[in-house]
C-alpha cells in the first residue's frame, strides 16, 4: 500500500521538525486492575512539521521517556518523505538492534501515526480511504467496565456485581445508547466473587448480550481452569489472559471450551507461530502502538487471518487522537468484527477539538476528515501538559491505597 503511493504521488514533501508534548489526563476516579490502580492516562502528543506547511499529529504511550526517545531518533525522520514508510520503519529496526539506545516499538507507532495524518491531509481524503476504504463507517464498542476506588468527590466505588450493573446504567443513561456487551476488568477481587458479575450480567441481559472477561493473568492454571469450567454456562465471548505465559495459556485452553485472548502473551510476530503451535489462544489483542502503528499493524491482521486467529482490538487508556486512528483502523479492516475496548468515557478530558462520544447502539462514528480527521486544541494541549507537569505520570503499577503491596503474577 504504502509503496504503490509513493510511486503514484511524489508528494514532495519533507518532514522538516517535530514537537513532542507529555499530557496526563487523570481518570473520573481510580481504575483497579491485578497488577495496580490507573489514576489516568500519560501520552505524549506529537505534531509533525513539513516543508510544506501540512502538519500531522500522532499520539503515544508515556511521558517524558516517549520525549527523549523521539528526540533521539529525529535522524531518523527528519529530512524524510513521510509517504515513504516502509524506509522509516526499516531505519527505526535497525536502529532499535544496533545501537545501545533502545527506542520502544510505541514511539515509532506515533511518529508513523503522524506521518499517515500528513498523507491523509495531502491528498484530502480520510485515513480510512487511504488505509483501503471503509467497510463501515461507525464502530462498535463493548462498554469496559473496572472496579474502581471512591474518587475525592465521591465518584466510583463500584466493587460489587450490583455496582457495576449500576455503572452499566449510568454509563447508558450518559450516552443514550445501549452497548452491544460488557469487557469485566477483573483480577482484583476473589475469582469466584468475580465470577458472580458474568452470572449478574448474563441474567440480567439475556443470551444475546456479549461478556468478556479479564484478569490480566492473576489466575494460576488450577484456578483459571476451576473458575472457567464454571464460566462456560454463560457463554462469555472469550477470556483474555486469565493466566501468565504460552505454557498456562496452553494448559487452560486444553481444559475449558472458552476462547482465549492475550495481549500479554503474544506481544511480538516471533510469538505466533509458537502460541499457534501450542494452542494457547484463539485471538490476538491489536494495540495500535505496542504493535508499532499502523504499517505493523496491517501486518498482524494479515498474519492472524492466516493462522485463523481472531483479531480485537486493545486499549491502553487512549486520548482522542489514538482514538481516531484505532477508528480509521478498524473501519478498513473488515476482518476485524470483534468490538473494540474503551477507556474513552473513563477520563474527564481530552486534547482535540471536538470530544467523542458513545451514539445509539454503543458505536463511535468514524471521522470525516483528512488524515486522521481530528484537530487538536492547543488550551487543552497546554493545560493538560500543565497537569502532566504538577501530577507527574501515572504509574499503574501501584496502589496508593496499599502502600506496602506487591504486584505479583500470580495473584490466585
Amino acid at each position: 500500500m504504502v509503496s504503490e503511493l509513493s510511486q503514484t504521488v511524489s508528494s514532495g514533501l519533507k518532514i522538516i521538525d517535530v514537537k513532542a508534548t507529555p499530557v496526563t489526563v487523570p481518570m473520573e476516579a481510580p481504575l483497579r486492575w491485578s497488577l495496580g490502580v490507573e489514576t489516568g492516562t500519560t501520552r505524549t502528543i506529537i505534531k509533525l512539521y513539513t516543508d510544506r506547511g501540512i502538519i500531522g499529529i500522532g499520539e503515544t504511550y508515556g511521558g517524558r521517556g516517549t520525549v527523549e526517545a523521539i528526540n533521539a531518533a529525529k535522524p531518523l525522520f527528519i529530512g524524510s518523505d513521510p509517504f515513504e514508510l516502509g524506509r522509516l520503519i526499516d531505519k527505526f529496526q535497525t536502529f532499535r538492534i544496533s545501537y545501545e539506545f533502545n527506542i520502544p516499538i510505541y514511539v515509532l507507532a506515533g511518529i508513523e501515526m503522524a506521518c499517515w495524518d500528513i498523507i491523509g491531509k495531502y491528498l484530502d481524503k480520510p485515513l480510512y480511504s487511504v488505509l483501503g476504504g471503509a467497510a463501515k463507517k461507525e464502530v462498535p464498542f463493548i462498554a469496559y467496565l473496572f472496579y474502581r476506588y471512591r474518587s475525592d468527590d465521591g465518584k466510583g466505588g463500584e466493587s460489587t456485581p450490583d455496582d457495576l450493573l449500576n455503572y452499566y446504567d449510568q454509563l447508558c443513561s450518559r450516552y443514550g445508547c445501549k452497548f452491544v456487551g460488557v469487557k469485566l476488568k477483573t483480577g482484583v477481587f476473589d475469582p469466584l466473587e468475580e465470577l458472580k458479575a458474568v452470572k449478574a450480567f448474563r441474567e440480567s441481559f439475556g443470551e444475546n448480550f456479549l461478556i468478556r472477561f479479564d484478569p490480566n493473568g492473576a489466575w494460576s492454571v488450577e484456578t483459571s481452569i476451576r473458575i472457567l469450567k464454571q464460566m462456560e454456562k454463560y457463554d462469555v465471548e472469550y477470556v483474555e489472559d486469565p493466566t501468565y505465559t504460552l505454557e498456562g495459556m496452553s494448559l487452560v485452553r486444553k481444559s475449558v471450551d472458552i476462547p482465549l485472548g492475550t495481549n500479554m502473551c503474544v506481544i511480538n510476530f516471533e510469538q505466533i507461530p509458537l502460541a499457534v503451535r501450542m494452542h494457547a489462544i484463539d485471538m490476538v489483542g491489536l494495540d495500535i502502538h505496542y504493535w508499532g502503528g499502523f504499517t505493523l499493524c496491517k501486518k498482524l491482521v494479515g498474519v492472524a487471518e492466516t493462522f485463523q486467529l481472531g483479531i480485537y482490538v486493545h486499549s491502553d487508556r487512549e486520548l482522542g487522537v489514538s482514538t481516531a486512528a484505532i477508528l480509521h483502523f478498524v473501519a478498513s479492516h473488515p476482518y476485524i468484527v470483534h468490538a473494540v475496548d474503551s477507556h474513552y468515557h473513563y477520563q474527564i478530558g481530552d486534547v482535540i477539538t471536538e470530544e467523542f462520544a458513545y451514539k445509539k447502539g454503543g458505536v463511535m462514528k468514524v471521522p470525516d476528515g483528512p488524515g486522521l480527521g481530528v484537530e487538536i486544541d492547543d488550551k487543552k494541549l497546554e493545560k493538560w501538559h500543565e497537569y502532566y507537569k504538577s501530577h507527574g505520570e501515572v504509574i499503574e503499577f501501584l496502589d496508593p491505597k496499599r502502600p506496602d503491596w506487591i504486584p505479583t503474577l500470580p495473584l490466585w
